[in-house]
């Protein structure tokens, strides 16, 4: 949909946001660009397109532009609603609130402030893990959820979680003081890094996820964020921090098997904590679902957000 992505937008400043980007070619006739108070930071957010609302939440490193795929086909049927989280994209990074709660607080303002009472919910990577947390604090503004690739709030203490411990390795480099953030803001080895099970990526698209990245406040955001997953990841494994919550949010999880980074023992079971909670497990597709695999997720979110 976008034939010139060399145009996108250049930071703006450290940390702060002052104006909304403007849209790369190919978006602007349907989407616009708009920056939300909401929470207590600025909020970027690209809307558009006719139907029910559907919000779509990306994952690290990403911002909105992970979609992109998504959007010629879901834009007829609905308005999509597709913000960047805060430290990310063209949000603030205000040096706090870095974590899944506090993500979907300003989740939930933001509908607010768009006058969005209930939608549907499509999320990746931290969005999905947003979504669950959406779904279980804010189940009243949440219809339904599709998660792709993401943990979720009950993952197994297992003999297999155990032995693929090892591929939370990049956690523990992001999340050290000084090296994280000195890594993530530089070209060569974040585009490594995304690079990872994806040797199709174009050049083009990782340039446009690093050049936010090398903003420092936001590279201090990644790092804080997954100082977060290191703190959260023992009380869900160790701790059973959400054993008594129960989702009731209908969800349905479409998990790329071929996915280096999480694997598809970490979220096994996951369905006896829903009402109405399924996995599907994909062969062939690995993490970055909206991006490598797009056909097949947009195929699930329509049979299961359109009935």
């Amino acid at each position: 949909m976008v034939t010139d992505i060399t145009r996108f937008p250049a930071a703006d400043g450290p940390g702060s946001v002052s104006q909304a980007p403007q849209l790369p070619p190919g978006f602007s006739d349907i989407f616009s660009s708009r920056i939300v108070e909401a929470n207590g930071v600025q909020q970027h957010v690209v809307v558009g397109g006719d139907g029910p609302a559907l919000l779509l939440v990306h994952g690290w490193p990403q911002h909105w532009y992970c979609w992109r795929e998504l959007v010629p086909a879901l834009s007829g049927q609905f308005r999509l609603v597709m913000p960047d989280l805060r430290g990310f994209g063209w949000s603030d990074a205000p040096g706090r609130g870095y974590d899944a709660e506090t993500f979907a607080a300003d989740i939930v303002a933001l509908l607010d402030a768009l006058n969005l009472d209930r939608v549907k919910l499509v999320g990746h990577d931290w969005g999905g893990f947003t979504a669950f947390m959406l779904g279980l604090r804010y189940p009243e503004r949440i219809e339904r959820i599709v998660a792709c690739n993401a943990p979720h709030p009950w993952a197994p203490l297992s003999g297999r979680t155990v032995l693929n411990l090892w591929r939370t390795w990049y956690a523990v480099v992001a999340a050290a003081p000084g090296l994280g953030p000195y890594l993530v803001s530089r070209r060569r080895p974040f585009s490594w890094f995304l690079g990872l099970g994806r040797p199709d990526l174009s050049p083009d698209v990782t340039a446009v996820y690093a050049e936010r990245m090398a903003d420092p406040a936001r590279a201090r955001a990644s790092a804080a964020l997954y100082r977060y997953y290191l703190s959260i990841a023992p009380k869900i494994l160790i701790a059973h921090r959400f054993e008594d919550e129960r989702l009731t949010v209908p969800t349905r999880m479409v998990f790329g098997s071929e996915d280096i980074h999480i694997p598809p023992a970490s979220v096994a079971g996951g369905e006896r904590h829903g009402d109405d909670f399924q996995i599907e497990y994909v062969p062939g597709c690995g993490h970055d679902m909206p991006e490598d695999c797009p056909e097949i997720l947009i195929d699930r979110i329509r049979k299961f957000l359109l009935d």
